[in-house]
């Protein structure tokens, strides 16, 4: 008898493993679920500058910003702008005075990097939007699609909180306004190189306008790195190191920095060195431009550095974003990983670079735009390639990570020697989730370069992005479009063939079934041609898939037959596992049950084959289904009670089990078994609950129901 045929022994082909006989069951034993754990508030604040020096006069209009939260009548979220010249400290004062403020807001800090002046593209609110919402708890899939919805969502969620939103490096108010808070309680900071008019005339926004040091913040930024004595040695010297860093806050650190780790060299040397830059032959004429000035500083201070230290710095200014960790310092550079790690080191201790996180570390614009030029100009450019083609290696080797089994894109894009930082499955979905904008970035670089290779392998490696919020999807595809122009510029049609079956399916995530329908029927045909009988089985599955989803049952049968067929011919038991899978729920939508038992039967001997639990589950939860609609009612519980202990056991299939523990309520309630009926619904609705599900409130009124039934009985 087969293990889903019950008391009837109707499945076709052999079925192994116990059986349990309907006679012997007494109860339903339902694992009790998960204990509830409270979100954590967001902290989000990154590390402030450790000197900061002064800024007594700003730090005090924010205090009086922050004064009017209290005093607010009007429910209007306040808002302070901290604009200033490029280098002048403006992140920096913020997340100074945010810090000391946080406490005042129980409910979280938020901040975000929004870009506006950089490598990259400024950051479309959306994806900031989207962020938000997931630190506030909203689930992937709840997060809308659309930006005003999202703004909805985001001011409904802080409607009731006190929350301080730090917005660093926005470059227009229209990037602004749809991540302030609507109502009070909450206070937003912006940085920006602009004054922002618009949030000042339309939202109320109270405008902090940050200058040049003054001659004593200045100097006592000086004091704080080269220490007293040096300052009570030369204080003339200090004088004249002020005035020619423009008392501009990044060029003062820089030298100041490189004074400090040089106790040997006299400030006045430094003074003279830096004015000889100035004045010199392609140098300044004067130091009224404070950007130009620190230009200069940063010139200084790199023909300071050693050959592998100057290496290392233009390679981060090849770097498609302003963060990079240290593996990708490695392979742009071409160092050991020890090397690389060394050299961010003492940049870092120079005030050139800044630490952003555990081995990582991020790269001031200015400074950032410079190492860029310094690399073109002396001859570094060429390390480009070894970069996008570590990143495109990486990320092809954390996709195979994190879809094992499926099939992958067959191109080399080039050797290189930097290590690949992901081992496991938990590595792998770490390092795409913070790396996909660099990933982004790096193909865009990839395209510019005519690496067509690496172009194809970054498409291949970013379907990850549809398990994030609906904001990134776009994305996914525009860089498998990107990879079929690859494709398609170097007439490698078996990658265009698999690139247009990945697009279909990120088509059919967001339900363009046209679109994903013209992407495999030209696969089909593409597959046909070069007589490759993977891409043909897969085009064949995402038609039919296609079809399925838009309830196109018929045309669905013919399409997963020709995939049970080319799976039995190729010995591919996951591919005709997974064809007997759709096979059997169109048998059920057709009211074939028998069929679908079949086709159930044949599902579970090949999941048990390839080993994977939850898909062995799945089929199980797909027996007791058909069982149920054909009466027996006994059986679909023990199906379905099997199921359950599986993807119990497997620790994170939280929505495939309240399926079926909605299937085996069903059944419990037609063999009256009120009680356990009710408590499978409690269950489900806990975990639905916990993932703020709206099928929760579905359930809860099936409950009642239940519960109103068994009260009944008893009287």
């Amino acid at each position: 008898m087969g293990d889903v045929a019950g008391v009837h022994n109707e499945i076709s082909g052999q079925i192994t493993g116990n059986v349990v006989q309907a006679g012997t069951i007494h109860q339903v034993v339902l694992s009790p679920p998960a204990p509830t754990l409270a979100r954590p508030v967001p902290r989000q604040l990154p590390a402030g500058t450790p000197d900061f020096v002064g800024r007594n006069d700003e730090l005090g209009a924010l205090d009086a910003r922050m004064a009017q939260v209290a005093d607010d009548t009007a429910g209007n979220t306040v808002i302070a702008v901290v604009s200033g010249t490029a280098g002048v400290g403006k992140t920096a004062l913020a997340l100074k005075w945010a810090q000391r403020a946080e406490h005042r807001f129980p409910d979280g800090t938020l901040f975000f990097n929004l870009r506006g002046h950089g490598p990259s593209a400024p950051l479309a609110p959306a994806l900031v939007l989207a962020s938000f919402l997931d630190v506030l708890g909203v689930p992937a899939e709840r997060i809308p699609v659309d930006t005003d919805s999202q703004i909805g969502m985001y001011r409904s969620l802080l409607a009731s909180r006190r929350v301080l939103v730090v917005l660093d490096n926005a470059v227009t108010a229209d990037q602004v306004r749809p991540l302030v808070p609507g109502s009070s309680g909450c206070v937003v900071v912006v940085t920006s190189r602009s004054t922002l008019t618009g949030l000042t005339v339309t939202d109320g926004a109270i405008p902090v306008v940050l200058d040049l040091f003054t001659s004593a913040e200045a100097e006592g930024l000086v004091r704080g790195i080269i220490g007293d004595d040096r300052i009570a040695a030369e204080p003339a010297a200090v004088a004249d190191l002020i005035k020619v860093c423009a008392r501009l806050p990044l060029a003062l650190r820089v030298a100041a920095t490189r004074i400090a780790a040089r106790p040997q060299v006299r400030v006045a040397d430094v003074v003279d060195d830096i004015t000889a830059d100035q004045h010199g032959p392609g140098g300044l004429v004067s130091s009224d431009d404070a950007v130009s000035t620190v230009q200069t500083v940063f010139g200084w201070s790199y023909a300071r550095l050693s050959p592998e230290q100057a290496g290392m710095f233009c390679g981060i200014g090849l770097h498609p974003s302003p963060e990079l960790g240290v593996h990708a310092a490695a392979a742009v550079t071409g160092l050991d990983l020890a090397a690389a790690y060394r050299h961010l080191e003492v940049l870092a201790d120079m005030h050139l670079i800044e630490p952003a996180g555990h081995r990582r570390y991020r790269c001031h614009d200015l400074l950032h735009a410079y190492a860029r030029s310094k690399a073109e100009s002396d001859g570094h450019s060429q390390a480009v390639t070894a970069l996008v083609i570590w990143y495109a290696r990486t990320a092809d080797e954390a996709d195979r990570l994190l879809f094992p089994g499926s099939s992958k894109l067959g191109v080399d894009p080039g050797s290189v020697s930097a290590p690949v930082p992901v081992v496991d499955r938990d590595q792998a979905a770490a390092w795409l989730n913070l790396e996909y904008p660099t990933l982004l970035a790096a193909q865009r670089v990839a395209q510019q370069h005519g690496l067509h290779s690496a172009t194809m392998l970054l498409a291949g490696a970013l379907r990850f992005l549809t398990n994030l919020p609906r904001t990134v999807w776009p994305s996914r595809l525009e860089a498998e479009t990107h990879g079929l122009n690859a494709a398609r510029t170097c007439g490698d049609r078996e990658s265009e063939t698999f690139l247009l079956i990945r697009r279909s399916d990120t088509y059919q995530e967001s339900e363009q079934w046209a679109e994903a329908a013209a992407d495999l029927e030209q696969a089909l045909a593409m597959a046909s041609d070069v007589g490759n009988p993977v891409r043909l089985r897969e085009a064949w599955g995402g038609l039919g898939y296609n079809h399925l989803a838009q309830q196109q049952y018929d045309q669905a049968w013919e399409c997963y037959q020709n995939v049970l067929g080319l799976a039995r011919v190729a010995g591919n038991a996951n591919a005709e596992a997974i064809a007997e899978r759709n096979l059997g729920k169109i048998s059920l939508q057709l009211g074939r049950y028998h069929e679908a038992l079949d086709h159930a039967g044949r599902e579970l001997v090949l999941r048990r084959e390839t080993g994977e639990k939850t898909a062995e589950a799945a089929a199980l939860h797909s027996a007791a289904v058909a069982w149920q609609k054909l009466g027996e009612h006994t059986t679909a519980i023990d199906l379905g009670q099997r199921a359950a202990d599986l993807y119990t056991a497997r620790g994170f299939s939280e929505h495939y089990l309240t399926r079926t523990l909605e299937m085996m309520a069903e059944s419990l309630e037609h063999t009256g078994q009120w009680e356990r009926a009710a408590q499978a619904l409690r269950h489900a609705i806990e975990i639905l609950t916990e993932a703020d599900d709206p099928r929760a409130e579905t359930l809860l009124l099936r409950l009642r129901h239940i519960e109103a039934a068994a009260a009944q009985k008893v009287d």
